[in-house]
């Protein structure tokens, strides 16, 4: 299918299948945010994932790394990576759950300071976006995400 093809045919080719990939589309502008979201946190020491993840912790009291990863869409031993991270800073602490292979993760004291740190730099992102986009535009964007990725769960 691609062999015979000229180089300017395979140029328009990867163009249009850019254009037209979803996951492509999704993983750029990630990136792209990602890094506004780091700057903004770069201040507290903190990365925009780390933020996110913070924030699931605060409002899961003691939950176990099981249950954080599925509403966050991560592998567990990802999510495990990144917890470590945390507890490293000393936002997060790990305790053993009523099973050994159970960890209960709680934000620290010096987690929730972080947080309240880490909320206006993020409202002022929230803020640039809405003034970007606007509120409709936004909102559709996020209704949009929150269906695809219902869609795209592993059954």
């Amino acid at each position: 299918m691609l062999s015979g093809k000229t180089d300017q045919e395979l140029k328009e080719l990867s163009i249009k299948t850019g254009n037209a990939c979803v996951g492509f589309n999704l993983r750029r502008t990630a990136r792209l945010l990602g890094r506004l979201y780091d700057e903004a946190f770069e201040p507290l020491g903190l990365k925009g994932t780390q933020f996110s993840l913070l924030m699931a912790v605060a409002g899961n009291k003691d939950a176990t790394i099981g249950e954080l990863a599925q509403p966050l869409g991560m592998e567990r031993s990802t999510l495990s990576r990144n917890i470590v991270v945390l507890q490293k800073k000393g936002l997060v602490t790990v305790e053993e759950g009523e099973d050994r292979r159970q960890q209960k993760i709680s934000i620290t004291e010096q987690g929730i300071f972080v947080l309240q740190e880490a909320l206006p730099l993020w409202e002022r992102i929230q803020e640039r976006l809405i003034g970007e986009l606007g509120v409709e535009r936004i909102n559709n964007l996020l209704e949009d995400l929150q269906s695809l990725s219902q869609g795209t769960k592993e059954k």
